[in-house]
């Protein structure tokens, strides 16, 4: 871990260090006996994905950028006793010249994990693209309009849990896009040259087959812990697979405008991360991330659910790092608080 030194601290360290009365720490401190004093530093912002693996978005120092760095051979070594300081998620720009995410340093809406400029930044985006094919033209963003341009994918995506959603991507992204997702295998069913077109197809499966276009994290989580077997979940998603075929995609009156320039595609894929030894018999992990002591040496993700084991033990636990995201926990050899593993679990 990288320790922040006194430079770095917000210009009111010292005043707040000489002064009895404040109790609550800088961000990058904490309280010791001397009063305040610079703290190991590592604030997770999230998991992305890149090259088929899963990457860790950390801040090591307040006033610093991010970075990425692996999952695996991480170690995630910290305590909260209080009320952790937090700090805005950011936010990934959809303007041409944005790069690929912007880093926030200020602090979040109460109640939120972002601050008001972000929170507007990643509504505006997401409302103008979901509804983007039920506008005209003139009433997108130039970058809405730039984005639809992009030959784009339809999928269905299984998880362990038996869950089956539609979703589209850019044809560039599609890989990444059910990686970052968590999906376990998906089916390409169709392939269009823009984002209009493709969005109808979504629309139509939605309301022809009643699948949904989201999947909660806990019923990710869920699958990840008691999977269905693959046999079973690949039968699933070739059966409804066909039935888009059938239904929707050779369906003319499916959709409101015209398909000619849809292709039907038939390609199988499945998660990077699927034949990773650790899954097998990985167990939820049964302590709270905001709460407490705990060290974990990371191994991999499916998703953003991280996979990992403590130091010289054999147990593989998954969780959702999320509680985490935005905190400044104080980072340090603390070891762990006791794991009580139920038989039940086995």
């Amino acid at each position: 871990m990288v320790y922040q030194t006194h430079g770095d601290l917000p210009n009111d360290y010292s005043s707040m260090r000489r002064s009895s009365q404040a109790r609550i720490a800088p961000a990058g401190c904490r309280l010791g006996q001397d009063g305040f004093v610079p703290m190991d530093q590592m604030m997770l912002l999230g998991v992305l994905w890149q090259d088929h693996l899963p990457f860790l978005r950390v801040r090591r120092s307040v006033n610093h950028p991010s970075e990425k760095v692996p999952v695996s051979g991480q170690r995630l070594s910290y305590r909260i006793e209080d009320e952790p300081v937090r700090a805005c998620l950011g936010h990934v720009p959809f303007r041409p010249g944005g790069g690929d995410y912007f880093d926030c340093h200020s602090t979040p809406r109460s109640g939120s994990r972002v601050c008001e400029r972000c929170a507007i930044v990643e509504a505006t985006f997401a409302s103008n693209l979901h509804h983007a094919h039920t506008k005209g033209s003139a009433e997108l963003d130039p970058s809405i309009l730039r984005h639809l341009e992009q030959p784009n994918r339809l999928y269905l995506a299984a998880f362990r849990d038996g869950s089956i959603k539609v979703g589209t991507s850019t044809l560039s992204r599609s890989e990444r896009r059910l990686e970052e997702q968590g999906a376990w295998m998906a089916r390409f069913v169709a392939e269009t040259p823009n984002g209009r077109l493709v969005r109808h197809l979504e629309d139509a499966v939605t309301e022809e087959l009643g699948l949904p276009q989201a999947v909660s994290a806990v019923r990710k989580l869920r699958g990840l812990v008691n999977p269905i077997p693959d046999a079973a979940l690949a039968k699933q998603l070739d059966d409804f697979a066909s039935n888009v075929e059938t239904n929707v995609v050779r369906r003319w009156d499916a959709v409101p405008v015209d398909t000619t320039d849809v292709a039907s595609l038939a390609e199988q894929w499945s998660h990077p991360m699927a034949e990773h030894p650790a899954l097998a018999g990985a167990i939820e992990y049964p302590l709270r991330l905001l709460r407490g002591r705990h060290d974990l040496e990371l191994i991999t993700a499916i998703g953003r659910h991280i996979l990992a084991r403590r130091p010289g033990g054999t147990d593989v636990f998954i969780f959702d790092p999320k509680p985490l995201f935005g905190i400044w926990p104080d980072i340090g050899d603390y070891g762990s608080d006791e794991i009580a593993i139920q038989d039940s679990l086995f």
